[in-house]
């Protein structure tokens, strides 16, 4: 490299520890230097063998789920060009480490849950909440089964009501019972990803199935199962706080057996730098398995978006092949596709992403081939669950 280069001497550190030299495109001695580059990026070189030698390092262990329900999203680094200058409706809204503390967890409520003519006392961790016995049953059979068993056997008691003691984590079953006792807490909760992890994790366990389904629905606007709501632009931010908590989502639906929010939250996890997906991030990382399945439906994804969804952008345009229109000028497509490729990140998929800017690389609406690309779109999201070793949507859901 020449050493007029202000990159000269620069070494950069790949994902995977392996150093590189940003590589110029143009000899920076010639007239009106402008300078490209080309972008090396490793991961697409991943071998099978250092991704053996990782889930070494990992130990195979399992999902690591945080003892408090702090937030344990995806430290995401700085947004660069997404692939094809896609809007990015599916994307963040901010930096999860710019995110207020307070947005992240359901602000404190008043009640403090010691009713004075409470009948049972909860005991989770160092926490203590008065009850009622008869609410508790009429919520959940594995309460009324824990309430009987423990009054045949408790000999605890405080201000004269038995204390039943168990392993949750005190913030959670305080979310749960408040949802229990107030109307409209869910509601007025349900935006915080925090609160939905808790009250799906706690309502399966205590079989509530009311409960379970609110909160499963909740989850699935940021998680969908069909290829309309991953377009509507009304549950968008539920898709952000979705991808933001992408590790933990996958980590819930194993725990809880919703094996539905899989295939978009895989899609979404593939899309993350190839070291977070393998050593995970914040706490929180991801089972052998999930992780397997995330690193090689990422390539398998790759490839649909060469050979059919976005097959359009990896080959110039030609008048006798459908694409471009003499009103658009083959030579000026060539040019706005090949300027527009130059900036784009070509190791993270946007596979389903919408692809609206059309003239950005020399095509009108006459010309665009918005049929074939709709249809490929349909077709690649009917084999997202099969694209992560998954079964069928039909057999996931069922």
């Amino acid at each position: 490299m020449s050493n007029t280069s202000p990159f000269a001497g620069d070494h950069i550190l790949s994902t995977i520890g392996h150093p590189f030299v940003p590589k110029l495109d143009k000899d920076p001695t010639a007239p009106h230097f402008d300078a490209y580059f080309y972008t090396i990026f490793p991961d697409e070189s991943v071998s099978v063998e250092e991704l053996r030698i990782k889930d070494y390092q990992l130990g195979g262990r399992p999902p690591s789920y945080p003892p408090k329900p702090e937030f344990c999203g995806v430290s995401l680094a700085p947004e660069q060009c997404s692939l094809f200058d896609i809007k990015e409706c599916h994307s963040p809204l901010s930096h999860p480490n710019e995110i207020e503390e307070e947005s992240r967890c359901p602000p404190r409520h008043t009640n403090s849950l010691w009713y004075d003519d409470g009948s049972v006392v909860l005991k989770a961790g160092d926490d203590f909440f008065r009850v009622h016995r008869s609410i508790l049953i009429q919520k959940s059979s594995v309460f009324a089964t824990i309430l009987l068993q423990s009054q045949e056997e408790n000999t605890e008691t405080q201000e004269g009501c038995p204390v039943v003691a168990l392993d949750d984590d005190a913030e959670e079953l305080r979310q749960l019972l408040l949802t229990i006792y107030e109307t409209s807490y869910f509601e007025d909760n349900a935006r915080y990803f925090v609160y939905l992890r808790a009250i799906l994790r706690l309502s399966t366990k205590y079989e509530m199935e009311r409960l379970r389904d609110l909160a499963l629905q909740r989850l699935k606007r940021g998680v969908p199962m069909t290829l309309a709501s991953f377009d509507d632009p009304e549950y968008q931010d539920d898709r952000a706080t979705a991808q933001q908590n992408v590790l933990a989502v996958i980590n819930l639906a194993r725990e809880t057996n919703c094996l539905e929010l899989l295939p978009c939250a895989y899609y979404y996890c593939s899309r993350l730098p190839t070291s977070t997906i393998l050593e995970g991030d914040g706490g929180v990382v991801l089972a052998s398995l999930d992780i397997t399945a995330c690193v090689l439906g990422r390539d398998r994804l790759l490839n649909m978006q060469r050979q059919t969804t976005h097959s359009f952008l990896y080959t110039l345009p030609k008048l006798d092949s459908g694409f471009g229109c003499k009103g658009c000028g083959v030579n000026e497509s060539d040019r706005l596709l090949l300027d527009y490729l130059q900036r784009q990140d070509l190791t993270r998929p946007c596979t389903l992403e919408q692809f609206t800017d059309w003239k950005k690389i020399g095509m009108c609406k006459s010309c665009a081939p918005l049929h074939q690309y709709t249809k490929s779109r349909r077709d690649a999201w009917a084999k997202l669950p099969r694209i992560f070793g998954l079964e069928s949507w039909e057999k996931i859901v069922a």
